[in-house]
């Protein structure tokens, strides 16, 4: 065992465990084990125990981030120590709180529209103002929660981090591109759903066709590590080029330490604010058809129909 073979079962040590895989004694054993493994040969080799010691010192690699030059006295400041934490936290404070906004502001229009035409509701607004109207009421109270209660984080946040003294973690410069994308991600998604909201007769017809709709804020979640471990990639800079992942992937690659090229933003801005008005544009002429429609279920053929000719 102290000399193991290349291959075979002689060079290999079997754990017998429920779960082995995931078990940390495993791994506790393979570095206490080969450590030993390690001296004993030394010893044989005639190295002391002392120096084997020396010799097999482990030397961590520090994270540092670039030094930088004080634009008053010219002098080079110090490079500051980089945290794993500090520097995944904020992009995934800021990535899960638009995701949560989203949720929170476009997503229930489907089943509060649903619930308002099958009640009839529908049908006593739309004796006062128009379908565009009454859609525009609605995504407009969504963007007031999810503003409401991004800012209420976003404050309380900065408040808590100052008093804490790690006001260093606070992303002043983000903060305006994070409002940005919410608003015009609620938007989009918010007429979205609302629009799928208006042809739905039943909860059972709102539910088939929410999951549908539910992808294009699922996807950028599972694209999460990918573009935090390479914002600068080229696979995350087209994933978030794609209007409607744009407002989520930007926005984690905005605020992550590598930094990306500013034009690149603006670029992702103009193409969610054009996909924004073009979902916009569909959704009211689908609302307007769908909202005082009722016993025909919702279609994919059918909903496009009603966006192209209104």
């Amino acid at each position: 065992m102290v000399h193991p073979e290349k291959e075979g079962a002689a060079s290999q040590i079997a754990y017998h465990a429920k779960g082995a895989a995931m078990d940390e004694l495993r791994g506790w054993l393979n570095n206490s084990i080969n450590n030993h493994l390690r001296i004993t040969r030394m010893a044989e080799a005639g190295v002391e125990k002392s120096n084997a010691d020396n010799i097999l010192r482990w030397i961590n690699v520090d994270g540092l981030g670039l030094v930088s030059v004080d634009t008053e006295t010219g002098e080079i400041k110090k490079a500051k120590r980089s945290s794993e934490v500090n520097e995944i936290l904020t992009p995934i404070i800021l990535f899960f709180m638009m995701f949560m906004m989203v949720m929170m502001g476009a997503m229930p229009l489907l089943q509060s529209v649903m619930e308002e035409k099958t009640q009839r509701i529908a049908e006593v607004m739309l004796g006062s103002v128009k379908p565009v109207e009454f859609m525009a009421g609605k995504i407009l109270g969504g963007v007031c929660v999810s503003l409401t209660a991004s800012s209420v984080y976003v404050i309380t946040g900065i408040i808590a981090l100052n008093l804490t003294g790690l006001e260093e973690l606070i992303p002043y410069k983000i903060l305006p591109w994070f409002f940005t994308f919410m608003l015009l991600n609620i938007i989009m998604m918010g007429s979205i759903f609302a629009a799928l909201g208006s042809t739905c007769n039943d909860p059972k017809d709102a539910q088939n066709i929410s999951f549908p709709a539910m992808i294009p804020i699922m996807i950028p979640m599972f694209l999460l590590m990918p573009v935090l471990q390479e914002p600068t990639s080229s696979f995350a800079t087209w994933t978030s080029m794609f209007p409607p992942f744009t407002p989520m992937l930007m926005l984690l690659r905005l605020s992550s330490p590598a930094g990306i090229p500013m034009w690149q933003p603006w670029i992702g801005l103009m193409g969610t604010l054009g996909l924004t008005l073009l979902s916009v544009w569909a959704a009211g002429r689908i609302f307007r058809i769908g909202i005082p429609m009722q016993g025909k279920p919702p279609k994919l053929s059918l909903l496009l129909r009603w966006a192209i000719r209104g």
